[in-house]
């Protein structure tokens, strides 16, 4: 059984693929499981990939690790390419990895030995991100109890993300999780999920993960009205899995935490809504549901509210 299943999925990235992968192969951790999920990539990705594993098979032979490349007959998008690997993985802890980022080297081996050094159901560490010009050093933790890191993923103080994370398999297994379906934001409606059910969360204060700023990224595009639309959907859709998981369970600060992190992800549509009635309708629809909440929320400024409640009861002619 390998130690760390690596799920990397793999669209539209042939001028990135070389580098991540290279710097998975070149893993210090013995008895790794590496598992490519093709979602239907119109490129050469893979091309390039299957070369690299060929350069590389002799040293992943000698030090345990497989391969798999594993083709989806359609595109299904990265929550449900995610999942799709998740369900292939046989390693005691599972890792994520996009495939135009990168990894140190030293990565899974120092964050698989901190987990059992500790016995830790999930592993944080730093990353950076960069557009391989400029670099931005971010903390993946700033404090290890549960409700604290969930209350900071919330109000966006630390990356609500599965990259810099690696979580035993069994907080995937043993759980009834609800995975999303939809892009934006689906990598906190999960990780939310993990970090609750966690006994013991770990903390590796190094920037083993480097996050490539991608500026051609779908989420970069605010010119196209219908996108910016699309992607607010999207939110709320993963928003409302969030709602669903923490109802009942959440304290005070989460339930505050939760009221901000639902107000910021409308600011996705607010442009919008300013102008146009039928996006004013949408916006509303989304955020009645915290209309009382916002009020008494300690997260929000006051400059935060008086924005909120106008949309709320502004008329569009």
């Amino acid at each position: 059984m390998p130690k760390v299943s690596v799920i990397i999925p793999v669209y539209g990235v042939e001028k990135y693929i070389e580098r991540c992968a290279r710097s998975l192969f070149e893993q210090t951790l013995d008895g790794i499981e590496y598992i490519f999920v093709d979602d239907c990539s119109p490129d050469k990705s893979i091309a390039i990939l299957e070369n690299i594993i060929k350069e590389y098979q002799p040293r992943l032979k000698k030090e345990h690790k497989n391969v798999r490349i594993e083709r989806l007959s359609k595109n299904c998008g990265l929550p449900n390419v995610r999942r799709y690997g998740i369900n292939l993985a046989t390693g005691d802890y599972i890792a994520h990895c996009d495939s135009d980022d990168w990894v140190d080297v030293h990565m899974y081996e120092e964050m698989y030995n901190k987990a059992i050094e500790e016995d830790a159901d999930v592993v944080v560490c730093d990353f950076c991100s960069t557009d391989c010009e400029n670099e931005q050093y971010s903390k993946g933790l700033i404090s290890k109890e549960r409700e604290n890191v969930i209350v900071d993923v919330l109000l966006w103080r630390i990356a609500g993300c599965l990259w810099n994370k690696l979580v035993r398999r069994k907080e995937y297994t043993d759980h009834d999780l609800n995975y999303p379906t939809h892009n934006m934001g689906e990598d906190a409606a999960l990780i939310v999920q993990i970090l609750w059910n966690a006994k013991r969360i770990s903390y590796l204060p190094e920037p083993f993960y480097y996050y490539y700023m991608n500026q051609t990224s779908i989420t970069k595009d605010v010119s196209d009205d219908n996108k910016i639309r699309q992607r607010f959907l999207q939110a709320t859709a993963n928003v409302e899995i969030i709602e669903q998981f923490l109802d009942g369970k959440a304290t005070g600060k989460i339930k505050d935490a939760l009221t901000k992190y639902i107000f910021e992800q409308s600011y996705l549509l607010v442009s919008l809504a300013r102008k146009n009635k039928e996006d004013l309708s949408i916006w509303r629809r989304s955020v009645g549901k915290i209309r009382s909440r916002v009020y008494k929320c300690s997260y929000l400024s006051i400059k935060n509210k008086l924005v909120f409640y106008f949309l709320l009861f502004k008329s569009v002619i």
